[in-house]
């Protein structure tokens, strides 16, 4: 909780380095996603239904980060479409441990390679959950923030604390 609170500190801090450390890493992720697609034989619907979702949440990078309006459409199809590629991948995993499993004990050959739980948490870390998490740590920059009639938004830095 405490590394979860520092780094939203640190995107409240410093929103525009924040923003690039974002895109960026977006973008790194559908690269890890394509690798992978061909390294590790991912399914090919699944691969491109991740880097959809990758699109969106990259819209919410917009300039007027880190304020994202949570009635924006890219918002509210990130926080579906991230339990869907979640469901997705776990349903994978799991037919994928399920069939290695039931191969091992009813035919009893040597069971399909199938990747560790340690691999299968790290993909789902860095692939799955990092730039929602990311875009979900950001809504906290927008506690210091105060609206006015016009829709901008003002710092409550900028008024001297």
């Amino acid at each position: 909780a405490s590394g979860l609170l520092y780094i939203s500190e640190l995107i409240e801090e410093h929103s525009q380095l924040a923003k690039l450390v974002g895109q960026r890493g977006t973008y790194i992720i559908i690269l890890f996603h394509i690798l992978l697609y061909f390294t590790d034989a991912l399914p090919l619907k699944h691969t491109l239904f991740s880097i959809c979702c990758h699109i969106i949440y990259l819209q919410n990078f917009s300039h007027t980060w880190p304020v994202i309006p949570l009635t924006s459409f890219s918002f509210l199809a990130s926080c579906l479409l991230v339990i869907a590629d979640h469901f997705l991948w776990f349903f994978y995993f799991a037919r994928l441990t399920q069939d290695a499993r039931h191969q091992r004990y009813y035919q009893g050959r040597e069971a399909i390679a199938t990747p560790s739980f340690t691999e299968i948490v790290t993909f789902f870390g860095a692939c799955v959950w990092l730039t929602p998490l990311f875009i979900f740590l950001s809504l906290s920059a927008n506690d210091n923030t105060i609206p006015l009639r016009s829709g901008t938004h003002l710092s409550v830095s900028s008024f001297g604390r």
